[in-house]
């Protein structure tokens, strides 16, 4: 396990994530799409939101995207919340065999969709699962495998899943809903855009005094867009971002520096030991 998950600067955790509520937000609906989406504005496609920018943008590539966050990001006056809907880790057990976050975001640093199998294959063998995953959805065997003996789900998730809401495991790489190949090709971006724009990644790292901060997201909490909206996506990121302007990061549990977290939008200040919830 990477000692830096467990030691830092700050001895009380939920004091290291008490910075000045961000007054700009980027919010990006990220997609596992292997080949370039349709000239036309469509769904389940890659969309991303800026409060100073003011309307939601479409991109066909995840290069595109890519480039056009990072400008986005370089041109923003901080701080800046930049939140990304996908698992920005592994479950707990997971995380501790590979090495911690840091481990896993270089790993995945140049991972494409075009690649994401062959990076999913080399974790189950780092994981010890081999072709019996956990990753699983691949092309040449979609089917779950069965019996697994650790659980697809981290702490975050689970406490979703009490409230009754089906957040998807990250392992699960194709199929509805899945969240698995655009998690491992997010990741890889975002450990570039870190490195070029000296980011920190929360609940990871401690946030005070930083420009941009990456928080994992999820615009399912939202609820359903209104009837007519042909495309939720940009629907999505445009209502979230504008949800997230002054928002203060809250106090998670431990485990969140292991496993990560999904920020959710409240309406004031989350005190320690207060429970996420959207009010």
């Amino acid at each position: 396990m990477d000692r830096r998950l467990r030691r830092g600067p700050c001895p009380a955790f939920p004091g290291c994530y008490t910075p000045a509520v961000f007054p700009e937000v980027l919010v990006a609906d990220w997609s596992a799409r292997a080949a370039p989406a349709p000239a036309r504005p469509s769904r389940d496609a890659l969309w991303w939101y800026a409060t100073w920018i003011g309307e939601p943008r479409y991109c066909r590539t995840h290069g595109e995207a890519e480039a056009q966050i990072l400008e986005a990001l370089e041109q923003a006056r901080g701080p800046v919340l930049a939140g990304f809907d996908f698992c920005f880790a592994l479950p707990a057990w997971a995380m501790h065999r590979v090495g911690g976050w840091r481990a896993l975001w270089r790993f995945l640093r140049e991972c494409a969709a075009s690649e994401v199998e062959s990076f999913a294959r080399e974790l189950n063998r780092r994981l010890g699962g081999g072709d019996s995953g956990p990753f699983w959805g691949f092309r040449d065997a979609p089917r779950k495998p069965q019996p697994w003996l650790w659980t697809g789900f981290r702490t975050s998730e689970l406490r979703l899943k009490e409230r009754g809401l089906h957040p998807k495991s990250v392992f699960q790489l194709r199929g509805a809903g899945a969240v698995g190949a655009q998690s491992l090709v997010g990741i890889g971006t975002l450990e570039r855009l870190r490195k070029a724009l000296e980011a920190r990644v929360w609940p990871f790292e401690q946030t005070r005094g930083a420009r941009v901060v990456f928080a994992e997201v999820w615009p399912t909490l939202l609820g359903r867009p209104p009837a007519g909206e042909t495309i939720p996506d940009r629907w999505q990121v445009q209502q979230l971002g504008e949800a997230l302007v002054g928002i203060r990061l809250p106090s998670v549990p431990e485990i969140a520096r292991v496993e990560g977290w999904v920020l959710e939008p409240v309406r004031e200040a989350a005190q320690p030991g207060d429970p996420l919830h959207w009010p």
